[in-house]
């Protein structure tokens, strides 16, 4: 949790404090996303139960209030989902709209006037919980009455304002709201508690009351306004209304030329800010923010020193002293960025490329942390040569709080180009939409510091990476065309949900015998979420199941939180935790970590996702996967790969006849901010099962993508595993066939009707026998890392 404000040190509150608790989230909180985010809270602790148990005096006629409003409201019908439609969600889209339909903020109870003053008369001090559980899967938020606050909430704002001369703001939301308003003076503090679980409530309740003192930071940037988000005017997210959906034409650009024909609109995402993502746009077009990426306020005071530097060919290490200055035991986060000066690329102001946490420190304590940065981290991808190069020019490593509050403590000057890596061009845009998308372009800001440290960089040695492909295995050389067609998809009908609705589909092929050409030998594994198997072959069911907060048992909290910790081994123990879980239900495959980043306040699942910044993504989601891999017989299964930051029409619709959203995007951008997480978690975490996403890049689905799932993915990077498709009907993304020529090993759920496009392909010479038998190795060979 951040703590974000906190004027005249209002927090924390003495014991026994009487306090007047607003709105409707302190006991109908939000404990969880939705989608594949979501997860099973019922009876757990509200916000309200745990202020109380801390200690705090809530004022009772507002208590009394409050639950008989909700009371009553949980007694008026909702807009629930029509199970019984579950038998048409195959190849129709239909699935999507049970995550897709947008649910708008639940509106606040307007407090009688003389139920404020009653309270008015007890305290001064009051506390606003303002919940958000808006968009999700398939759906992004709106604008108006959602990232703006609605009409109630801003009724109820205006009248605690007016009555109370302390407020503390209680954020349980699942993505940013405009808090422009908090600068208001009666707004004394504000805190940020995301979607944290079910443990939420306590966790608050003792930074509340001092019990524990904050040290979360921010992994995204709060700006002053919507419109200062560099991507606010290329992102689409209304969508009942179809004149606010961002086309090709939208651009100039031409849907046939760009392979999108025959539907009724064509979306598009365009990433015009092109590397300036996040805090990279405001710090380098000095925008300034409301609250800066990397900020948050401790009930202590720290001090940070560069202590000394010790330098290799292939890194470099910060030795930094932080010693606790103010009068309570807390813990610091120092974070260390790179700004590139005088290069021949076009640079950003500055980028994160380290960072620590310290563990708890007595008042008046110093304690010592070391920040090590590989010499690669130092590298920019240069797309006319189509390497990673370290160009020549000047380097400072800044250290500090915050993006907004750093340093230069060393100066690396390099009078030579150094190359750490040769690739080849992929994922390009396409020729016809070449110069006429007017990626953001900034003016280099020139920087002239003194710096206690400085270093001649002439040599680097990166990490020697195997890149070794596996050799087939004798039962895949043997297995059958129909046996390798049907390996190649999930075992079941072909919709996610199978095994809870009636079916008389059937969950595969036959032989010529009639007899199933595979099975489902999982104890547990439900059909749709499980591979088949052929048990004589030596080959059985792995079961995957959702998601980033967990599988079900515990409700965690969600990664946009979970980032805010910045602390390795709190991820690493997550990780082992749900691991554990995983192992219990006989999990073979968790869907999770998700590794896109929040490139939007009113990206829908941005709860879902860790951060803006690619840096600290990877970090979290690689502490994470080895907490679960080096503990576990479990797999994690990273998603989406990739550019899949914009929910509206990521798979497109059948019904309404539109084609998936196409992410129009720089080489450069991708390779260096959106592909980064993905890398890492192969080249660090040794992953061996990842997840494709639905849209597409530069008009080419993910899913059947070449340069992203083979030349990328396994030639590059040298990944060894398999590579599945999202959960969904294959009738507008990628057809079963072009998945597996392009690398995309199994499609999920799959089933018969994707075994047919399959066969359809191979007919038609789109796909060989080669191509499946490397498909279904790589199936083998991740059976094997969970030893099946």
């Amino acid at each position: 949790m951040v703590l974000l404000k906190n004027e005249e040190n209002v927090l924390p509150l003495d014991l026994n404090t009487t306090t007047a608790v607003f709105g409707r989230a302190q006991i109908d909180m939000i404990y969880s996303g939705n989608g594949s985010g979501a997860a099973y809270v019922e009876g757990k602790k509200n916000i309200l139960e745990a202020l109380e148990e801390a200690g705090i005096n809530t004022v009772k006629s507002l208590k009394s209030f409050y639950l008989k409003s909700i009371e009553e409201d949980r007694k008026e019908p909702k807009d629930t989902i029509d199970w019984s439609k579950l038998e048409k969600m195959s190849n129709c889209g239909w699935m999507y709209e049970i995550f897709g339909k947008y649910h708008a903020p639940e509106k606040e109870f307007s407090v009688p006037e003389k139920l404020l003053q009653d309270a008015g008369r007890q305290t001064k001090t009051a506390m606003i919980v303002l919940g958000r559980n808006a968009g999700g899967e398939e759906c992004d938020r709106h604008l108006q009455e959602d990232y703006y606050l609605t009409e109630s909430e801003q009724q109820l704002i205006d009248q605690v304002c007016e009555n109370f001369s302390t407020v503390i703001l209680i954020l349980n939301i699942n993505g940013l709201i405009d808090l422009s308003w908090t600068e208001k003076k009666q707004i004394k503090g504000i805190l940020f508690i995301g979607i944290p679980g079910e443990e939420g409530a306590g966790a608050l309740a003792d930074l509340i009351v001092g019990k524990a003192n904050p040290s979360g930071k921010l992994p995204f940037t709060i700006a002053k306004t919507y419109h200062d988000y560099p991507a606010w005017k290329d992102f689409s997210w209304n969508k009942d209304d179809p004149g606010q959906l961002l086309t090709y034409e939208s651009y100039g650009l031409d849907a046939a030329e760009n392979g999108s024909v025959k539907y009724e609109k064509s979306p598009v995402t365009v990433y015009r800010e092109n590397i300036y993502l996040g805090y990279r746009y405001f710090d380098s077009f000095q925008v300034e923010p409301l609250f800066p990426f990397g900020y948050g306020l401790s009930y202590t005071e720290f001090s940070v020193r560069l202590e000394n530097i010790y330098t290799s060919n292939e890194n470099i290490s910060l030795e930094v002293a932080v010693k606790n200055t103010g009068t309570r035991m807390g813990k610091e986060v120092v974070q260390v960025y790179v700004s590139k000066c005088k290069c021949e690329s076009e640079q950003v102001y500055q980028e994160l490329k380290g960072f620590e946490k310290t563990e708890i420190i007595q008042p008046e304590e110093e304690t010592r942390i070391y920040i090590k940065i590989p010499w690669e981290e130092m590298a920019t991808y240069v797309e006319e040569k189509a390497s990673y190069i370290i160009e020549k020019g000047t380097y400072f490593l800044r250290v500090g709080t915050s993006s907004k509050k750093t340093e230069p403590m060393v100066e690396i000057e390099l009078k030579e180009d150094i190359l750490t890596e040769k690739c080849s061009n992929k994922l390009m845009p396409q020729p016809c939409n070449q110069g006429k998308v007017p990626f953001i372009v900034a003016k280099q800001k020139e920087q002239t510091c003194t710096c206690k440290y400085k270093i001649n960089l002439e040599k680097v040695v990166g990490k020697s990476r195997d890149k070794k492909s596996h050799k087939k295995d004798k039962i895949v050389t043997e297995l059958t065309m129909e046996q390798l067609m049907a390996l190649c998809v999930g075992y079941g009908p072909g919709i996610p949900f199978s095994a809870y609705a009636e079916q008389h589909d059937p969950e595969t092929i036959t032989d010529s015998k009639g007899n199933p050409v595979t099975v489902n030998s999982h104890p547990t594994g439900v059909n749709g979420y499980v591979s088949p198997a052929i048990p004589e072959k030596g080959i059985y069911s792995v079961f995957y199941k959702d998601g980033p907060a967990g599988i079900g048992e515990i409700s965690w909290p969600t990664e946009m939180l979970i980032s805010c910790s910045f602390d390795r081994k709190l991820w690493y123990l997550f990780g082992n935790a749900v691991g554990a879980e995983c192992e219990k239900q006989k999990v073979d495959v968790w869907l999770a970590p998700a590794v896109n980043l929040q490139r939007n306040p009113l990206g829908g699942r941005n709860f879902e996702y860790f951060s803006e910044d690619p840096f600290l993504t990877g970090t979290c989601a690689c502490e994470i996967s080895k907490g679960v891999q080096e503990n576990h017989r479990v797999l994690v299964c990273p998603k989406h790969f990739a550019v899949n930051e914009q929910e509206t029409y990521r798979r497109g619709n059948t019904i309404k006849n539109y084609d998936a959203v196409d992410s129009i995007i720089t080489e450069r951008a991708a390779r260096e901010l959106y592909l980064k997480p993905f890398k890492m978690l192969v080249q660090e975490a040794g992953i061996v099962c990842l997840m494709t996403a639905f849209n597409k890049i530069n008009g080419i689905f993910s899913g059947g993508n070449k340069d992203l799932c083979t030349d990328i993915l396994r030639k590059e990077w040298g990944f060894q595993g398999v590579v599945v498709t999202d959960w969904g009907d294959m009738d507008i993304v990628v057809d079963g066939a072009d998945a597996i020529a392009a690398g995309n090993d199994i499609i999920m759920p799959g089933g018969p009707p994707v075994i047919q496009q399959i066969r359809k392909g191979y007919e038609e010479n789109r796909i060989t026998k080669e191509m499946l038998e490397c498909a279904v190795q790589n199936l083998v060979f991740m059976l094997k890392k969970i030893n099946k």
